[in-house]
């Protein structure tokens, strides 16, 4: 048998493999992390609007001596956005361990270890140690994040 003309963009596009639902989430895990790296010191709204449900979304944060909790992209953005860049000018959040990725019919949860990290305004780097446990529901064909507990390890907490 011979092999697929492969001449253009979209036979290859056409012809590619379907990914398994887990594969998906940690597609959508990775596009939040790498959405959350600052752009010219702002927290990039618009790239994580693109991620997370249309409805409710539920964001809490552990940072060990008190905790936040947010219930809109709107008031998670406006909090991290604020306490991000009172602390560095440049940031980038970057996946430090393996996602373990949980699937029950049209729910996901995504469980790993991130670490943010960045430039002050002093000219220092600093980081600190997260792990976020994420869950996303599958609706219209994409998987969207509903939900996000994080968790900053203490010992290491810069913000």
């Amino acid at each position: 048998m011979a092999p697929p003309h492969l001449s253009s963009t979209l036979s290859v596009l056409t012809q590619r493999e379907p990914t398994s639902p887990e594969t998906e989430v940690r597609t959508r895990v990775f596009a939040w992390c790498s959405a959350w790296s600052s752009i010219d010191g702002k927290l990039p709204t618009e790239k994580l609007r693109e991620i997370v449900t249309d409805g409710p979304v539920r964001m809490a944060t552990d940072f060990g001596g008190h905790m936040t909790v947010n219930v809109s992209l709107g008031s998670y953005c406006a909090f991290w956005s604020s306490l991000v860049s009172e602390t560095f000018c440049e940031w980038s959040l970057m996946i430090d361990s393996p996602i373990d990725v949980t699937i029950s019919g049209d729910m996901a949860v995504a469980e790993f270890d991130t670490r943010l990290q960045g430039m002050t305004h002093e000219n220092d780097r600093k980081s600190q140690c997260q792990h976020s446990r994420q869950m996303f529901e599958y609706a219209r064909g994409v998987w969207r994040l509903v939900q996000e507990q994080t968790t900053i390890v203490h010992e290491e907490a810069c913000l």
